[in-house]
């Protein structure tokens, strides 16, 4: 038993030590929580939503309108209290029907524009756009939803109900150093346990 426990200790060590070494995935793929409510323009909608985005390829300080559908590794939005459009919709669902923007040519999937300005990607990114009167939407294939003005998106294409964003934040993940001192902790109790045990029988 008490051999088993120690191996288990040792297995908890040698596990903790790839995570020191290994370095943060924030600076490639990043997921975000997004949100739009409805509550700015008086009705019920609700919009959320997970993306992951590569921070690697994604443009940043844009001058200009830009579709970012290909620097979107994973996409989920669930639109619900609409009444029509209702559902969750995937990166698979977006479609080449934005109309033209600025520079942008109509047939993009996403907006993206910062307005020359530099986006932390780490930070508050909605936060962000807002001072800088910048722009980020999605368009699904109706029924899903589609933007419909600066950081609003409609349910239904543009035929349901507006709801404005009220959320594009980075999701936290513990550290790969923190993961691995708590790895190393436990072993250590782990350790610490036993020999008291032992001590104790003696």
């Amino acid at each position: 038993m008490r051999r088993t426990a120690l191996l288990s200790c040792l297995a908890a060590g040698l596990l903790a030590l790839p995570l020191m070494v290994s370095p943060a995935r924030a600076d490639t793929l990043q997921t975000y929580d997004l949100a739009w409510s409805g509550s700015f323009f008086n009705n019920s909608v609700s919009v959320t939503g997970l993306m992951t985005l590569d921070l690697t390829t994604l443009p940043n300080a844009t001058p200009d309108y830009t579709d970012i559908a290909s620097d979107i590794t994973s996409l989920s939005v669930t639109v619900s209290g609409s009444g029509t459009g209702d559902g969750t919709y995937t990166q698979a669902d977006l479609c080449a029907c934005a109309p033209a923007v600025g520079g942008l040519s109509a047939g993009a999937e996403t907006f993206w524009f910062t307005n020359y300005a530099p986006i932390d990607m780490q930070g508050d990114v909605l936060a962000q756009l807002l001072a800088n009167g910048g722009d980020f939407n999605l368009f699904f294939t109706q029924p899903g939803p589609q933007g419909l003005g600066p950081l609003v998106l409609s349910t239904d294409g543009t035929n349901g109900l507006p709801a404005g964003m009220t959320e594009f934040s980075p999701v936290t993940t513990p550290e790969p150093a923190s993961l691995a001192l708590l790895l190393g902790g436990l072993g250590v109790l782990g350790l610490a346990a036993m020999s008291r045990r032992r001590r104790q029988a003696q």
